[in-house]
């Protein structure tokens, strides 16, 4: 398992993620799907997931928590036509925007776990 005690760069990617977390968690209300039982509680599950993954991450980050955040940001890219909600435009588009900005943060802090100095192995 490696793991990196976070500078700034590292700070600024997990607080990227809490961010996308938190938006995740409020995208039901702000875009207007709360009343769709499948996109609204997909959203508000799996925000909460990694903000709370996010926050954990935010002083010393280690990968299992980047790889779940990743993972995290996959399923709520494939969540609308696995939970039947792809006809519902919105949702899928904040489902979709979400999880790719998930997996590109996530992508670029494995990528500071596996090329940074600073990182070593526990």
């Amino acid at each position: 398992m490696r793991t990196i005690d976070n500078q700034s760069q590292d700070i600024f990617l997990n607080g990227l993620s809490l961010l996308l977390g938190v938006g995740l968690i409020a995208a039901p209300w702000y875009f207007g799907f709360a009343s769709e039982t499948a996109a609204a509680w997909n959203a508000w599950i799996f925000g909460t997931t990694v903000a709370i993954l996010a926050v954990l991450a935010l002083m010393q980050t280690y990968d299992w928590e980047v790889y779940a955040i990743a993972a995290a940001g996959l399923w709520v890219c494939l969540a609308p036509w696995a939970l039947g909600f792809q006809e519902a435009t919105v949702a899928t588009w904040a489902h979709v925007s979400f999880g790719i900005a998930l997996i590109i943060s996530a992508s670029s802090e494995v990528w500071r776990l596996r090329e940074s100095p600073s990182a070593y192995e526990v």
